[in-house]
């Protein structure tokens, strides 16, 4: 176990980009991103022909590390994790790289292999999506990592050498790529994923990791006025990608830096890259393409503190995620967990008696939506509804896809029909009108259960409902005096009657 926070940086050296972040590793476990900034480098294009890094290269590299050496200092690191992938794996003089790096900055480089680097990939997203099967791809500048995991653990990986700015020097003339580059670019993607038998046909799930795909996803969703400002965990077909390489393709290069959504210095390479992901979309018949945040310096952390404290399996990714949400806003964890319990047993009493049309999901949105009701109570208590609902929209929060994300915000957010109503216009067509019902029923039952635990004393011992004449009859057994449960319940009873579109009468007993 870990009982005090402490700092751990990771820089990562690849052929593209040369990144620093800097996590805070907190008591509880928890992991929390603080520091992230990158040099764009593009080793890979200082590599010879004889695959030797130019002293320039070299240059670029020693000037980056001194400066995120100072920046380190500063943070006071625990801990300093150097990895490097394909260009310096690639280098012929890549131990005197490493000695000069030790030797003029202090700092000792590890490299990867290409399955390491695979690996530590698949390892950083597995904890944050809510797929147990599927394909993850990286496209690094000097190499592409594929691996493929059946119930999320890992069976095959493959590191192809080849990555976005060595397929743009090979296939590429000029600074955008003309149609016949990119049909000889794209046959000779294909035939290269085609000669991996794990991967031809698989009819899997396809999770792109790294900032190529990050790009991608940015761009269709500027494109489609998307209303979350968010990436993490984003789907998207195989008609998106290709509105996408249609968007781009039709632009000269001036304005392709210009696009919303794409990092200027990735607009000489984004082409490429994306005939990478259509070429693996095509060969692998993938069913969606699914966008991750987290990747290889995500799994570099995770791997060591899993070997620091013996700890293969993690918590489901996204009670995990709500924990730690939970614990970063100083939520009442014992009083979230009395209002949980309390609405799992109105909700099982109302399912039995077929007063409302719910399923297990449903209770586990519950649940979930219950541990994190009213977030907003950090910023501020006059206005918690809006606060929550702003807090949980933009929160990536592990294993939920967006649509799902949305759904837990609009529950423990839930105040009145007027604020739900509000709160669900930009995502109203991602829902039927069956599951706003739904939703308003979970999200009062939230705001009821919330009321009557409201001193958080636990004075609840059962609850027994029946029906009488069309009307809900509730009877709550105490161990104690109930007067403030009972006036705030009575005060917010009128939401719950309003979904159910019945009346409620409420009774407190004392229990036997």
């Amino acid at each position: 176990m870990i009982y005090m926070e402490k700092k751990i940086a990771v820089i990562d050296i690849g052929s593209n980009t040369i990144r620093l972040v800097i996590y805070r590793i907190k008591a509880a476990g928890g992991i929390k991103q603080i520091e992230n900034m990158k040099v764009s480098a593009r080793l890979q294009n200082h590599l010879d022909d004889r695959q030797f890094l130019s002293p320039e290269g070299i240059h670029i590299l020693l000037e980056a590390l001194r400066v995120f050496r100072e920046i380190i200092s500063l943070h006071k690191a625990a801990s300093v994790k150097v990895f490097a992938t394909a260009a310096i794996r690639k280098a012929k003089n890549r131990q005197e790289i490493k000695q000069k790096v030790k030797r003029e900055i202090g700092l000792t480089i590890n490299v990867l292999s290409g399955q390491k680097e695979a690996y530590f990939g698949f390892l950083g997203i597995i904890q944050s999506t809510n797929l147990d099967e599927g394909i993850t791809i990286d496209i690094g500048g000097g190499s592409t990592e594929i691996t493929r995991f059946l119930h999320k653990k890992i069976v095959n990986s493959h590191s192809f050498p080849f990555g976005a700015l060595s397929l743009k020097k090979e296939f590429i003339k000029g600074q955008l790529p003309e149609a016949d580059e990119l049909r000889e670019l794209s046959s000779f993607l294909y035939r290269n994923f085609q000669e991996v038998e794990w991967l031809s046909n698989c009819r899997l799930p396809i999770i792109g990791i790294g900032g190529n795909a990050r790009n991608v996803g940015t761009i269709e969703q500027a494109m489609k006025n998307y209303p979350l400002g968010s990436v993490h965990l984003y789907e998207m077909g195989l008609k998106d990608i290709l509105n996408v390489k249609e968007k781009l393709g039709s632009l000269p290069f001036q304005d392709l830096k210009g696009v919303e959504g794409l990092s200027r210095e990735r607009a000489d390479i984004i082409l490429p890259a994306l005939e990478v992901f259509l070429s693996l979309y095509r060969s692998a018949s993938a069913p969606f393409f699914q966008l991750s945040q987290k990747g290889i310096r995500d799994g570099i952390i995770i791997d060591a503190l899993n070997r620091k404290n013996h700890k293969q399996d993690q918590l489901d990714p996204v009670d995990q995620s709500l924990h730690e949400l939970a614990a970063d806003y100083d939520m009442n964890v014992g009083k979230k967990e009395l209002i949980v319990t309390t609405a799992a047993k109105l909700f099982g009493l109302f399912r039995k008696e077929g007063i409302a049309d719910v399923s297990d999901g449903d209770l586990q949105d519950l649940k979930r939506a219950g541990y994190v009701y009213n977030l907003g109570e950090f910023i501020d208590s006059e206005s918690v509804s809006q606060h929550t609902f702003y807090l949980l929209l933009n929160r990536n929060i592990d294993g939920l896809p967006h649509r799902e994300r949305i759904k837990i915000a609009l529950l423990a957010s839930y105040h009145s029909k007027a604020s739900f109503k509000q709160n669900m216009k930009p995502f109203k067509e991602w829902f039927s009108e069956q599951d706003r019902q739904k939703m308003k029923f979970l999200g009062s039952l939230l705001k009821f259960s919330s009321a009557v635990n409201c001193t958080g004393r636990s004075i609840f011992r059962d609850i027994q409902l029946y029906m009488r004449n069309d009307e809900v009859h509730l009877e709550l057994y105490c161990n104690g005096s109930w007067l403030v449960e009972q006036q705030e319940a009575e005060k917010h009873m009128k939401h719950l009657e309003n979904a159910l579109g019945k009346n409620i009468s409420l009774k407190f007993s004392m229990q036997n």
